[in-house]
């Protein structure tokens, strides 16, 4: 090889080098809420519009309309591996305005709490990696049982019902941010108050709900329940169904943790 040719080889890879070692990172300070502003760089604000825990849409404003950011992609902040990558499309009416959507095939990783990686270039060719903090679903942790603390009615030629049960409830939930709420959405006609004595609760971050109480039946022979915890990456029910029709014990139909 001449010298000519080999000034030029190395003449190119350091021209990558530097090019490589000059982009930029831009960290999401603004924690895991909904909405993030940038004080520099070709993104001014990225804001996740989407709605369920399997599918993630963020709206990606530019900071004018030279800056261009063509590609992303999802880690999970727990094992630091890639979840997928995001379709970028430029929105047809506003220039500096892209969508960017994927959807997750890992159930494993839904209440994850997650990073985008967003490549962009700015006016002056500078290039950037844009970080998206996206909090995981909500976590919720719901241990409940109910006990016998009253007569128990029985029905002529159908099912009886306890006239009264003491509930102990644990109910534990980490939102994994603070612009979250959690309500109460079925309780057939029964308010137990878990959240403090409340139907529902919000917005907050993480909280412990403690419930040791008696409670009268007003003759149902279902306790169903379900509450769900919902944050801007999407929503968590606890659902829990008793039986109340056995004259010697109460026990738990239906107990699941559905992440949507």
């Amino acid at each position: 090889m001449s010298l000519s040719k080999l000034s030029l080889t190395i003449g190119t890879l350091l021209a990558s080098l530097n090019s490589y070692a000059s982009v930029q990172n831009v960290a999401d300070v603004d924690g895991y809420e909904r909405t993030t502003s940038y004080a520099y760089g070709p993104v001014s604000s990225v804001a996740i519009t989407s709605e369920h825990a399997h599918k993630l849409i963020l709206n990606v404003q530019l900071s004018n309309e030279f800056s261009r950011c063509d590609n992303a992609n999802v880690y999970s902040n727990r094992t630091h591996t890639n979840l997928a990558s995001l379709n970028v499309s430029i929105n047809s009416h506003v220039l500096t305005s892209l969508t960017m959507e994927t959807e997750f095939s890992d159930e494993s990783a839904l209440q994850d709490p997650k990073t985008v990686h967003i490549g962009c270039t700015d006016e002056f060719g500078q290039e950037f990696n844009v970080l998206v903090n996206v909090p995981g679903a909500p976590i919720v942790d719901w241990q409940v049982s109910l006990q016998p603390a009253g007569k128990f009615i029985y029905i002529p030629y159908s099912y009886g019902y306890h006239s009264a049960y003491k509930i102990e409830s644990r109910l534990s939930v980490n939102n994994q941010n603070t612009q979250s709420y959690c309500t109460t959405l079925a309780n057939r006609g029964v308010s137990l108050g878990l959240f403090h004595g409340e139907d529902r609760k919000g917005p907050f971050h993480s909280d412990v709900f403690i419930k040791n109480e008696v409670l009268t039946n007003p003759a149902h022979q279902v306790l169903y329940q379900i509450i769900e915890c919902e944050n801007a990456a999407g929503k968590t029910m606890a659902v829990k169904v008793f039986n109340l029709t056995n004259p010697n014990h109460i026990h738990l139909w239906e107990d699941q943790v559905i992440v949507k």
